[in-house]
């Protein structure tokens, strides 16, 4: 890539020279450091998160589960060695050594079986995570939210000061020139310090809950933006928490589908070689074994693991329909939020246009020394309260659809 500057004849050289790599690098550095989005904020958390950071051993455990499920073997191999001798009785020579290795064998249904377990336990490992990640949005996102009203408030409460001391230095004017009694000038002082005593309180709050939301995310700065419309809702079935109780209840069918299957211990396949020798002086003989144990089924035994796996399953199915309820519930109830928001923006604004209006004259009539003071701080207040209002309805409304996004099961 090829760049020509042409530099006009009035700026020398190298000042042009030098006022082209500032503009680069103030360019460079503000892409850099763009502040990060909502979005930044949830995927640095969740990097955080101990769900998201045991990912790679649970996708082991999950690999492994698989391996022993597609494994003919039930459980490890076991090897036995003995000896008899007649040595501590008689001592005619007599002895006798067997080695053996057993392996017990996993029957084809049960084998089936847990394939299907382990299947189901990964995939209810994924909707875990999900559903964790989705909670822990919803934690950001309330935090931000915190951050951004205490932000605000601090805002207006700052630009309070300002307001106040400007008067009180008037007042202090006409004070002097004897156009102002000292009550006026006390009066004008003492908003100024209750004004200064509300932003330090401000201040503390905004820090307090600005730095709730920096521990929670590892960030530097409060994200830019905000969630300003909602976004196409998921379908309940793609909702991350009915997905985590449904993988739950598909889980449980299949360990009960595992129980029926499983009626006994796995019969156990051995193959072993004896060496022996009746007397001194004779030869050894060897042979070799083979052994096939089966255990007999246990009816109480079996009956008890199939009841609980039985139990579990009808637990877990039992919470989907409920769950599938209480999230209707929460989306219809933050929709109307949402709604009742921008009502109160539309009468907050209508409310902060008159406060405004009103605020304008009776300034006015003060200057022209229509008014006395107290109504004039009267009317102050009332527009800072009117313009704290506008400002915590606008931000409760952006918040109400954040919240709706949260309860729909969307993540930014």
């Amino acid at each position: 890539m090829r760049f020509n500057f042409y530099a006009p004849a009035s700026i020398a050289p190298p000042t042009f020279m030098v006022a082209v790599v500032v503009l680069f690098s103030s360019s460079f550095s503000t892409n850099i450091h763009a502040a990060p989005t909502l979005k930044d904020a949830i995927e640095s958390a969740w990097a955080r998160h101990p769900v998201s950071q045991a990912r790679a051993a649970r996708l082991d455990e999950s690999a492994a589960k698989r391996d022993i499920a597609a494994s003919w073997m039930a459980d490890a191999p076991r090897v036995s060695v003995s000896q008899k001798t007649d040595r501590w009785n008689q001592n005619a020579g007599a002895r006798e050594w067997e080695a053996e290795i057993g392996v017990p064998l996993q029957m084809p249904g049960v084998r089936t079986a847990r394939g299907v377990v382990a299947e189901s336990e990964a995939s209810r490992y994924e909707a875990h995570a999900a559903a964790e990640k989705w909670r822990l949005a919803g934690d950001v996102r309330e935090t931000y939210w915190q951050a951004r009203v205490g932000a605000s408030d601090l805002v207006l409460a700052a630009r309070k000061v300002t307001d106040a001391r400007v008067l009180s230095a008037d007042v202090e004017r006409r004070f002097k020139a004897g156009d102002a009694a000292r009550t006026d000038w006390n009066q004008a002082l003492a908003a100024l310090k209750l004004a200064e005593s509300a932003e330090a309180d401000a201040r503390a709050k905004a820090f307090r809950s600005e730095r709730a939301f920096l521990s929670l995310t590892s960030l530097t700065q409060l994200p830019s933006g905000d969630e300003s419309r909602s976004t196409v809702p998921l379908s309940l079935d793609q909702h991350p928490q009915l997905r985590e109780l449904m993988s739950e209840a598909d889980t449980a069918r299949a360990r009960q589908q595992e129980a029926n299957a499983t009626r006994h211990d796995p019969p156990e396949l051995s193959v072993g070689t004896v060496r022996e020798r009746a007397a001194f002086g004779e030869s050894s003989a060897g042979s070799v074994v083979l052994r096939l144990t089966v255990p007999l089924p246990s009816g109480s035994r079996n009956r008890s693991r199939q009841a609980t796996a039985g139990a579990e399953r009808i637990e877990a199915e039992t919470r989907v329909p409920q769950a599938r309820l209480r999230i209707e519930a929460d989306i219809a109830s933050a929709a109307e939020e949402v709604s009742q928001a921008t009502r109160q923006v539309e009468f907050a604004e209508s409310r902060l246009n008159l406060t405004r209006e009103t605020h304008a004259l009776l300034d006015k009539a003060y200057r022209l020394g229509e008014l006395d003071l107290p109504a004039r701080l009267r009317a102050e207040a009332d527009r800072f309260d009117a313009e704290l209002s506008h400002a915590r309805a606008q931000l409760e409304r952006a918040r109400s659809i954040s919240r709706l996004n949260q309860a729909s099961g969307q993540i930014p």
